[in-house]
């Protein structure tokens, strides 16, 4: 995430003390502090509908689609908080004399928060079903309508048309039209490039799908993702994926699918070439750097298809030495290997190597520290794979010598819990690291 766009939000957030500050002469601090939640609630949610609309620039400001996701995520659960907050400390002052709908408003406000609290408690409990998660949550916008109607007619100490009330409306105006332009209109019209299925292969547990543009088609780079929709079958809801084939000049894109859930395996069953496509995009900043420093990519299962976009686009590029580690539980089905062995032989600056755990291999920060020569600190590492493994490979190698900003990755999960336990062990890992750090300090023989 970009500090700049944080520090955006969070300016958004406080400047309603600016009015609410002169309005605490004669009044109830409490109650007041109460409203001014209430309405740091209602700019988070304006400012998290905006982000969920995809609009362009949006990275340019918050960082990469996956770091927005993740931003999108805690901007809500502050704000559930924030209104928690409101709802429990009492915000009625006496005085302030309410308009006809007071009475309604309060109610709906009611209805607002506990349905708002009902949803986002659902988008954080990740056993709950995809599908069922993901209707539940386009009822969000409806709920904050309802908060939108609550803070216009309820009793407060300003109006509407008073400067802090025009400031507050604003974000809720850009929320309901973020949520009415997802909704409604954006269905209606929908962007992207349009595609054919020229080609589906099934390699093992994956699913590959070819593209051929019906126009100009889409212009990415290696590594990056867009999101696909097919038209026909029960596949015609957006979803992410990563494009595994290297930019060309025909533009046609390829999909390398896991069958991970009920629409990719829904996906496997029915998509047939001649099928029409949509695909909007491209998002993401997981591309190779220029220069000549080494690289490692690290790919476990489905996390190999960015690796094959790099390794094919090795072909038409200068780039320093790159060391493919394939990370694979299958002793038999490793699906592209022969595919990035061919590659490794005609570009001669690619090493592949597979890592097998069927073998009782495994890949530890010694290894790849080894196979470097001890050359981390100029190295740039990339990673696709599980979370866990990601983050056991960037502390050790962290601790080993590599800079943590060469450690790159993406945020694939589209939905995860709120990471108490994940908070947790960050602590945690950043104690160890200092104490193994300390340690090493004192270890190091006097020069």
């Amino acid at each position: 995430m970009r500090i700049f766009g944080l520090v955006l939000i969070a300016a958004a957030c406080l400047a309603p003390i600016y009015w609410y500050a002169p309005l605490a002469t004669g009044r109830d601090a409490g109650a007041l502090f109460s409203q001014y939640l209430g309405s740091a609630a209602l700019i988070l949610m304006g400012i998290n509908q905006f982000i969920a609309t995809r609009t362009f620039g949006l990275e340019a400001v918050f960082g990469p689609l996956d770091r927005i996701y993740v931003l999108h995520k805690w901007l809500g659960v502050i704000a559930m908080v924030a209104m928690g907050l409101h709802d429990i400390i009492d915000a009625e002052m006496n005085g302030i004399r309410g308009g006809p709908l007071a009475g309604i408003a309060e109610d709906i406000g009611e209805v607002s928060l506990y349905g708002l609290l009902i949803l986002a408690l659902a988008s954080v409990i990740t056993f709950i079903p995809y599908h069922l998660w993901k209707w539940s949550h386009r009822l969000i916008g409806i709920f904050f309508f309802m908060g939108a109607f609550h803070f216009f007619f309820i009793e407060k100490p300003f109006s509407n048309a008073d400067p802090l009330g025009l400031y507050i409306s604003f974000f809720c105006v850009l929320g309901i039209a973020s949520y009415v332009w997802m909704s409604i209109l954006r269905p209606m019209a929908p962007r992207g490039h349009g595609y054919t299925v020229s080609s589906v292969r099934h390699l093992g547990g994956l699913t590959e799908v070819e593209l051929e543009p019906k126009g100009r088609g889409l212009k990415h780079k290696p590594g990056q993702f867009a999101f696909l929709s097919i038209k026909g079958s029960g596949l015609s809801e957006e979803h992410p994926f990563t494009l595994s084939a290297a930019p060309n000049s025909e533009r046609t894109l390829r999909f390398s699918i896991k069958d991970l859930g009920d629409y990719t395996r829904r996906l496997r069953r029915t998509l047939t070439e001649g099928l029409d496509a949509t695909v909007s995009g491209p998002f993401g900043h997981f591309s190779m750097p220029s220069g000549r420093d080494p690289q490692v990519w690290i790919g476990a299962g489905v996390g190999i298809t960015p690796f094959l976009a790099f390794a094919e686009s090795l072909k038409s590029r200068e780039a320093g030495p790159a060391k493919l580690y394939y990370c694979v539980r299958e002793k038999d089905d490793i699906p592209y290997a022969v595919d990035l062995e061919r590659i490794a032989e005609d570009v001669g600056n690619l090493e592949l190597i597979i890592v097998n755990s069927a073998e009782g291999v495994r890949l530890t920060p010694d290894r790849i520290t080894a196979d470097l020569g001890g050359d981390l600190e100029r190295a740039h590492v990339f990673f696709c794979g599980p979370t866990a493994m990601r983050k056991a490979l960037k502390s050790g190698l962290v601790l080993k010598g590599l800079r943590a900003s060469r450690f790159h990755f993406e945020e694939f999960e589209m939905r995860t819990g709120i990471g108490l336990g994940a908070l947790a062990a960050w602590i945690w890992d950043r104690g160890i690291y200092a104490i193994e750090k300390r340690n090493a300090a004192r270890t190091q023989p006097a020069e």
